[in-house]
């Protein structure tokens, strides 16, 4: 292979990620918003991606691993290889915890509306949204992330984070009504506070990959 087709090959599995990154956002917005709206249908709808999204978890990681056993990289390709590899198990998790936010609906009272008001869960999943654009702008763009940006809107989502679980408790005590309800809140809200870790960890990865050193975000 030559250097140019390897380059090539390396431009073509940057943009399969991008089509994982996609699939993975969208599963997450539409979770969200599915629990948001108790809308079991778009709930059905997003658990049925998961078979796509782990297809394309597959497909790039033999893309990438083929592209390592065909031609030794050079530092660089290789640091960016091992990111593709990294961001996909990440964008995997950040997929499936989407489908499992809109799957908590399988738990919901039949019937039941919200128990009080949950502004916090969409906002977090916003919140989320926003850190995971930063992170792969810096992918696409070979530039080292706005670290700074992602851990102020992960501090954003734990603030949120707690809020919703103190609310959730008081709601608790309050009305055995509320009970399912509000375990169901915190179960989302911390589903949402590990999607932010995820993408914290992404950040890790891609600051290696644009400058070779190492740092921890948050």
């Amino acid at each position: 292979m030559t250097r140019k087709e390897f380059h090539s090959q390396l431009r073509d599995l940057t943009a399969r990620l991008d089509d994982m990154a996609n699939l993975a956002k969208s599963m997450l917005r539409d979770g969200v918003l599915a629990f948001e709206n108790l809308d079991r249908k778009l709930a059905e709808d997003v658990d049925s991606r998961k078979e796509k999204l782990a297809d394309l978890d597959d497909e790039i990681e033999a893309a990438a691993l083929n592209l390592l056993a065909l031609q030794g990289p050079m530092a660089s390709d290789l640091r960016r290889i091992g990111a593709t590899l990294k961001l996909i198990t990440y964008l995997n998790r950040l997929g499936r915890y989407g489908r499992d936010i809109g799957n908590a609906l399988n738990r919901w009272p039949e019937g039941q509306p919200h128990a009080f008001e949950i502004v916090d869960i969409p906002n977090m999943g916003d919140k989320v949204l926003e850190m995971l654009d930063l992170a792969l702008t810096a992918f696409r763009e070979g530039k080292e992330p706005d670290v700074a940006a992602i851990t102020r809107l992960e501090d954003q989502v734990d603030t949120m984070r707690r809020r919703i679980w103190d609310s959730s408790l008081v709601r608790m005590f309050e009305s055995n009504r509320n009970i399912e309800p509000g375990a169901l809140y915190m179960m989302v809200a911390r589903y949402l506070e590990r999607c932010g870790d995820n993408v914290c960890k992404m950040t890790e990865k891609l600051m290696y990959l644009a400058t070779g050193q190492r740092i921890t975000v948050k």
